[in-house]
């Protein structure tokens, strides 16, 4: 009597995964209906995976869900200068598009279920996966990644059993993945080995008709990006190293594409890749120069050229991606004169004339003091040659009349001077006034406000203990002593910021 149940309960499950499949022509409305239906019948199965007909039939439906709900060419954005222009979708076919993927990934899992080994795992099923772990992207909602998330964390279980299954998904997912969708946009900087070419022929990198057909992966396929981010996350020294001529090709194809989006995808994408790749790969291949000559430019993305909502998630990225890239062609704390000189070239480039441009928007000022707090650790006692530029910059934002409107431009330029006194404390005592009258400034203005927020009292006792910090390093030099008694003469309030 059993053995019947089962059977008619494995020729059930394949007769609705005959139903739920079709012929292959339903509409997108049939689908998510099917995708529904399916997850609900499965809600509350369990398939025994270990009878031929039912993995058979289960097989056929996960490559079918994961043909489905991998997203299409409706969520990628439209070209430039396209002559035809395509129907958008609407937000209510955008929404439902959404739901039917979240649903899909929900069948996966009810299909996969608790033991996911016993079902093959396809490229394909990855791929589909990988496509739903960036929470920035349109199609993805917080219940769609932590589904996806969890999914390929079992496969992955399953994967690495097998040293070499892991190297082959790799291979699989690079290759005949994400490689085609580059191979139109190749960067002409770049060998087959993806080294440096001796002699590159510049090409056009200006929208125009043929833009859509060139690059399928912004225009057609924009998850390829999302996945090829995945695999970066994923991968080893080894690893990467093995499959170098497939990974910077399209990580150089995404960092110089004429989209603001893209870039800020580039450098975050580099980002992931400087922390894995082998520390003289970059040199070798003659990369690290070009990555460093690509971000440079991206230094000068500044208002009003740019508009300031691009700008400043452009910048952070750039700054993060080159300060990276220079610790890992040159070392974290080595003192080399290549390093030194790469870091001096990103301060002179972009820290300051990036204040000289668009130093009056707060916003735009802020980020570029964080980042020139990450610059003075960078370069450590070398920062001292760059304190005569910088120094000014930050007694100009400490001191400036309405400087309490905007604390965290406040905050970021006291943290660069933070990290001037631990880097370069030798010289501090030589710009001492320029330090003093920055902070003894901002500290008198914090306190002459009638209901300071919780935030300028935050910043009053930062900058009473850096104070104090500049007063230990000034307490054996007698004409900084005599100088500073002058200004407690003057001012008794200042007698406890001041204080020796």
């Amino acid at each position: 009597m059993n053995n019947r149940t089962n059977h008619t309960s494995e020729e059930h499950f394949a007769v609705v995964v005959r139903r739920l499949l079709g012929n292959g022509k339903e509409i997108e409305n049939q689908q998510h209906e099917r995708i529904l239906a399916g997850e609900i019948y499965l809600r509350d199965q369990q398939i025994d995976l270990t009878v031929p007909e039912n993995h058979a039939a289960a097989s056929q439906l996960q490559d079918w869900t994961v043909k489905v709900i991998s997203p299409t060419d409706a969520f990628a954005e439209e070209p430039s200068f396209a002559t035809e222009s395509k129907c958008a979708a609407s937000p209510e076919e955008i929404a439902r598009l959404v739901s039917m993927k979240a649903a899909g990934l929900h069948l996966l899992n009810h299909l996969r279920g608790p033991q996911p080994c016993k079902l093959e795992t396809p490229t394909a099923l990855v791929a589909c996966l990988a496509s739903f772990t960036n929470l920035q992207d349109s199609w993805t909602t917080q219940e769609a990644y932590d589904l996806a998330q969890s999914m390929l964390s079992n496969h992955l279980a399953c994967i690495h059993k097998d040293p070499q299954s892991f190297d082959c998904l790799v291979k699989d997912l690079l290759l005949n993945h994400v490689k085609p969708l580059f191979v139109k946009s190749r960067s002409p900087a770049l060998t087959d080995q993806a080294r440096k070419a001796v002699s590159p022929v510049p090409g056009p990198n200006v929208p125009s008709d043929f833009e859509s057909a060139n690059k399928p992966w912004k225009f057609q396929s924009p998850h390829i990006v999302t996945i090829f981010q995945w695999i970066l996350s994923e991968l080893n020294s080894s690893l990467v190293e093995a499959h170098w001529p497939l990974i910077i090709p399209p990580l150089l194809t995404i960092l110089d594409d004429v989209s603001i989006v893209y870039k800020i995808k580039g450098c975050e994408l580099l980002i992931l890749l400087l922390k894995v790749a082998p520390s003289n790969l970059l040199e070798r291949s003659g990369l690290g120069e070009i990555f460093h000559n690509t971000l440079m430019p991206y230094l000068l993305y500044l208002p009003s050229l740019t508009p300031e909502e691009e700008s400043i998630p452009l910048l952070n990225a750039a700054y993060t991606a080159l300060i990276a890239l220079t610790s890992a062609r040159y070392g974290t704390y080595e003192t080399t004169a290549s390093r030194i000189k790469a870091l001096d070239a990103i301060f002179r480039y972009g820290i300051l004339k990036g204040h000289a441009h668009a130093g009056e928007k707060v916003r735009i000022a802020s980020l570029l003091m964080k980042k020139s707090t990450d610059l003075v650790h960078a370069m450590g006692i070398h920062c001292v040659k760059h304190l005569k530029d910088l120094l000014p910059l930050i007694s100009t934002a400490l001191t400036a009349p309405f400087a309490t409107v905007y604390p965290p431009l406040l905050e970021a330029a006291l943290q660069t001077l933070r990290a001037i006194i631990v880097n370069g404390w030798p010289r501090v005592g030589f710009h001492r006034g320029e330090v003093l009258e920055g902070l003894i400034i901002c500290w008198c203005r914090i306190q002459d406000e009638e209901k300071p927020i919780s935030e300028l009292m935050a910043i009053k006792d930062e900058i009473e203990d850096m104070s104090h910090a500049v007063m230990q390093l000034l307490k054996d030099d007698e004409d900084a002593k005599i100088e500073i008694q002058m200004l407690r003469d003057s001012d008794p309030g200042l007698e406890t910021l001041l204080k020796i």
